[in-house]
């Protein structure tokens, strides 16, 4: 068989609207660009004709490879999925609701061919999004700039990386794989590309906001110590505050007849300062003893049910996940 130039890994979760036009649009692309592809499909515990759909695209060419996770195991395992049974050159990772436009793939093999390792489409604006989300997504990657040594801009996975880059993805055993972290943490050659991300043509985000806040929460503790540091600072902070506060009471005392700091209301509000320090301090720590309880269990990022396409003997998936299929 010839080798494959391009894999092309898209998760799906209830994405049975969009499938048809998805595939319709990858096979332009790709035909256009004279190379080997193929296709990686994660079907991520879908509920609806998703996995149907799949598999009947699967029948009519072998180079749609499908793969049915055991449940709905969370996009970014998803993408851990595909990278796994990809077989490309270079691999190409985009979501499957044509926010991301297939039609980047021909620019972004273009800055590959000339050299870089990766290359990242880069948001500069997205059409889906409200100001106030909007505002709060460039404010988190402007955090994790300055809180990390790491370069974060306004992007997500949708990019393509070399093989050289995909090794080295899959031999990080880590089961908490903020994708666009490690991408970064691994240094290589990258380029930038800005583009617009459009609406929804179908169905409706996958991501609420408690999918988003775990998102954020685990890019943050992945590739920074600067929450637990904060938290040992306001500790110095509240101990500095407390001696200043001690010494005023004490001059207010001998100096002036009629006592501002005399009455239970201080107290209270003293020991609601220093409790809520306490229980923030708790917190961080808890999110970072979370982390290492869920690695230390050692269970997989996600398990296969069943695959089409794929050669299970050429697939080596990473310390991170279980093919079963």
């Amino acid at each position: 068989m010839n080798p494959v130039d391009l894999s092309v890994v898209i998760p799906l979760f209830n994405e049975e609207e969009s499938i048809p036009d998805l595939l319709r649009e990858l096979y332009s692309v790709c035909h256009s660009l004279g190379r080997n592809f193929e296709f990686v499909l994660v079907n991520d515990g879908s509920t609806d004709l998703t996995g149907r759909l799949l598999e009947e695209a699967a029948k009519k060419d072998r180079r749609v490879k499908v793969i049915t996770l055991s449940r709905n195991f969370g996009q970014q395992a998803a993408f851990n999925a595909g990278i796994d049974a990809s077989a490309g050159k270079m691999v190409v990772m985009m979501d499957g609701d044509l926010q991301y436009p297939p039609s980047m793939i021909p620019e972004f093999i273009k800055h590959a061919d000339d050299g870089h390792d990766i290359v990242v489409g880069e948001r500069i604006k997205n059409k889906q999004n409200n100001f106030f989300r909007e505002l709060a997504g460039r404010t988190f990657y402007k955090v994790l700039n300055k809180i990390t040594d790491l370069e974060f801009r306004n992007a997500n996975d949708f990019g393509l990386y070399k093989r050289s880059v995909i090794s080295v993805i899959k031999k990080m055993p880590e089961k908490e794989r903020f994708l666009r972290g490690m991408i970064n943490w691994v240094g290589f050659k990258k380029k930038f590309i800005p583009y617009v991300v459009e609406d929804r043509k179908f169905g409706a985000p996958k991501y609420n906001f408690r999918k988003l806040a775990a998102l954020v929460m685990s890019g943050v503790t992945s590739f920074s110590a600067f929450p637990l540091r904060l938290a040992l600072w306001a500790g110095f902070l509240v101990f500095i505050f407390s001696l200043g506060f001690s010494g005023f009471v004490v001059w207010d005392h001998y100096t002036n007849l009629n006592p501002v700091i005399a009455g239970w209301a201080t107290l209270v509000i003293l020991l609601l300062f220093s409790s809520s320090i306490q229980l923030i301090v708790l917190g961080v720590v808890g999110e970072y003893l979370y982390k290492m309880f869920h690695e230390v269990k050692g269970r997989p990022l996600y398990i296969v049910s069943s695959t089409h396409n794929i050669d299970k003997e050429q697939v080596r998936p990473g310390a991170y996940g279980i093919h079963n299929g």
